[in-house]
């Protein structure tokens, strides 16, 4: 496979990226209830009565789902950030976890206005008695959805975490601060040790044993990944395999594959004609940085169910992996 093919597909690529994304997405493996806050804060716990109520304002720029706008009220500001909704998760002890999420500064808040997540572990399975663990990320951004991530290895004797959300602000600021939360997460991505998919995976991939056909891969967030695999039928007819998938520890889970007929080169192009057909699913599994394996299985006329390994062809400007 050459990098000249794949840029000249790069186009279609990004349209049936938007094509596919109008729609909710639930990403496999999160242990939050609502993580996208779809229509409201349910499955969220107000453990302390803080200022917390449901918007429209998805970080999608989805008609169909929105967020959580928490606020900061205390008067004056001790610089803290006063922790408002929660969910307790149950977890496996010595079990690596990320968490994190999308969060946005709207404009017109204090100076100092920073959303963060919080994650506690606990010994009991039900987040009380004494914490082992903490752990955050925050953000800063004003009128921007900026994803932070991060991971907490559990202890020994950890058994659940308690997820929290919250803002704070500046000392001794008296006005309120409220900020927006989307999209968020806590799973498990492996054991001590293991290779967890990270932003730089994002990148061409192919086997080398067969140049001529491979995927791109772009992970979205730190949940969901978009793919095309593009290589022939057992006819050697082009085709173009396109999923939107789930991020799960060390791989990526595309379940609902697809071919797309119907269209018509430019300017005759309608895409009102596009038609999604389904393929079967995929998975990629990364072994580390540059290699990994794709499996996948079909029962679509024309292909067969297999496996191949998969070697890094190009690497995003920019991004490096730890």
């Amino acid at each position: 496979m050459t990098t000249n093919p794949m840029l000249r597909l790069a186009t279609l690529w990004c349209a049936l990226t938007l094509m596919v994304l109008t729609g909710p997405v639930l990403a496999q493996g999160n242990l939050l209830s609502n993580p996208g806050f779809r229509i409201d804060l349910s499955g969220w716990d107000n453990l302390y009565a803080g200022d917390a109520s449901w918007s429209s304002r998805d970080a999608d720029d989805s008609m169909s789902s929105g967020s959580a706008v928490v606020g900061n009220t205390a008067n004056p500001s001790n610089g803290g950030a006063p922790l408002v909704l929660s969910q307790c998760v149950t977890v496996s002890p010595s079990t690596i976890y990320e968490f994190g999420g999308r969060m946005l500064v709207p404009t017109g808040q204090p100076q100092g206005t920073y959303p963060a997540v919080f994650v506690y572990t606990y010994a009991s399975s039900k987040c009380n008695g004494p914490e082992l663990q903490s752990d955050n990320q925050v953000a800063a951004s004003v009128e921007e959805w900026e994803l932070e991530r991060g991971t907490i290895t559990t202890d020994a004797g950890a058994n659940s975490i308690r997820f929290l959300i919250g803002v704070s602000k500046a000392i001794g600021v008296t006005a309120p601060a409220y900020s927006h939360f989307d999209n968020l997460f806590l799973r498990r991505v492996g054991e001590p040790g293991g290779f967890v998919i990270n932003p730089s995976m994002s990148a061409s991939w192919y086997n080398p044993a067969q140049s001529g056909h491979g995927i791109m891969i772009e992970l979205l967030d730190a949940t969901r990944a978009w793919m095309c695999w593009f290589t022939f039928d057992l006819q050697g007819n082009r085709a173009w395999i396109c999923a939107l998938g789930d991020v799960s520890g060390n791989a990526l889970v595309f379940a609902e594959a697809f071919t797309v007929n119907g269209g018509n080169f430019p300017p005759l192009f309608d895409a009102t004609k596009i038609v999604e057909v389904p393929w079967g699913s995929i998975t990629v599994t990364f072994a580390g940085c540059g290699s990994g394996t794709m499996e996948w299985s079909t029962t679509k006329p024309g292909f067969q169910s297999g496996s191949m390994p998969l070697v890094r062809l190009t690497k995003l400007w920019g991004t490096n992996c730890p």
